[in-house]
């Protein structure tokens, strides 16, 4: 028996998915068959051995469970010779990290095949681990043209606004129209407006109305001033 895995590595959080694969060669009764999942760590402990009737300190390697699951794939059955059966099987791996400086975490899953009468038929395969998958980021929707203020334009009679970053001008004559040298602005120039003089009035010595003061004769009378 073999265990093939659907991918080569797998990303945290992600279930491992596989195949638990049995070919017999002859008649077997089987009891089930299961997947083991494990998680380890191995690290390196120093601890007081005895050598030669010497008491010394050695680096002793240790293991230390950090997670175990067993799930059934398949209930009794028996196998003959014939084809390859397989079993998929779809398990959650939590991951892990050292807890002891030096250490190291392996995750494997072993498939098992019991057999009645006989020992069981074992097959692990280590597991690979990468980083989260990552989530796509949206992007801005994009604004459509001609709507909303556009660059390098402004009111009405004002030359338009620097084509480039905030202090930067384009050089006369070719980045910004109308500034080549000899030809002059391009947009209307509008002179500012002269408050209005108001002149000294006097009333119309027959009809009373209001006149300059400097007229000679009344615009509404006729008369003589």
């Amino acid at each position: 028996m073999w265990i093939s895995l659907d991918k080569p590595s797998f990303a945290q959080g992600e279930p491992v998915v596989g195949k638990v694969n049995v070919e017999a060669h002859e008649y077997i009764q089987s009891l089930g068959v299961r997947v083991e999942a494990r998680a380890t760590e191995n690290y390196q402990e120093t601890e007081w051995v005895v050598v030669n009737n010497q008491r010394i300190q050695q680096n002793v390697r240790k293991q230390n469970s950090l997670f175990s699951r067993d799930e059934n794939v398949a209930g009794p059955s028996d196998f003959g010779q014939g084809p390859t059966r397989s079993f998929p099987f779809s398990i959650g791996i939590p991951t892990f990290r050292p807890t002891r400086p030096g250490g190291n975490v392996e995750y494997a899953v072993k498939g098992v095949l019991s057999v009645k009468g006989r020992p069981d038929a074992t097959s692990t395969t280590q597991i690979a681990f990468g980083p989260p998958a990552a989530y796509p980021v949206m992007s801005p929707p994009m604004q459509p043209v001609g709507y909303g203020p556009q660059p390098m334009y402004g009111p009405p009679g004002y030359p338009p606004q620097t084509y480039g970053p905030q202090g930067y001008g384009p050089t006369p004559g070719y980045g910004q129209p109308g500034m080549a040298p000899g030809y002059g602005p391009q947009y209307p120039q509008y002179a500012p407006q002269q408050p209005a003089q108001q002149t000294a009035k006097a009333r119309c010595k027959f009809c009373q109305t209001m006149i300059d003061q400097g007229a000679s004769v009344c615009p509404n009378c006729g008369g003589h001033q």
